[in-house]
């Protein structure tokens, strides 16, 4: 019966050493800041999901006559005002240099 806890408990180290080795923690840079949105956002390039701190957000600059635009079609109650401020998300800066490109998005590439 001994014998059979000593092999358990030899299994788990070097399993427990395995995973530890294998699956190493992320480094510090990469966890989520106070502050930092976590929800999850798609890739306007490649449709992949990922965290919203770890990606590109660019929104869209809006000039004064368009800000004023926008307020009179919230005030208006249009609904249209979705094109005014959209929000673009990437994975990372080559997906938003090909997204302004015109570039589509290969998979096998």
């Amino acid at each position: 019966m001994l014998a059979v806890i000593i092999v358990i408990l030899i299994i788990w180290a070097v399993m427990w050493g395995f995973y530890k080795f294998m699956y190493p923690r992320a480094p510090k840079s990469m966890m989520p800041k106070k502050g930092d949105v976590t929800t999850p956002r798609q890739c306007n390039f490649c449709g992949n999901s990922l965290a919203e701190y770890r990606g590109v957000l660019e929104t869209k600059p809006v000039s004064l006559e368009e800000n004023s635009a926008a307020d009179l079609a919230v005030n208006s109650d249009s609904g249209n005002d979705m094109d005014n401020n959209k929000e673009l998300f990437f994975c990372n800066y080559e997906h938003q240099a090909d997204f302004h490109a015109g570039k589509t998005y290969q998979a096998d590439a």
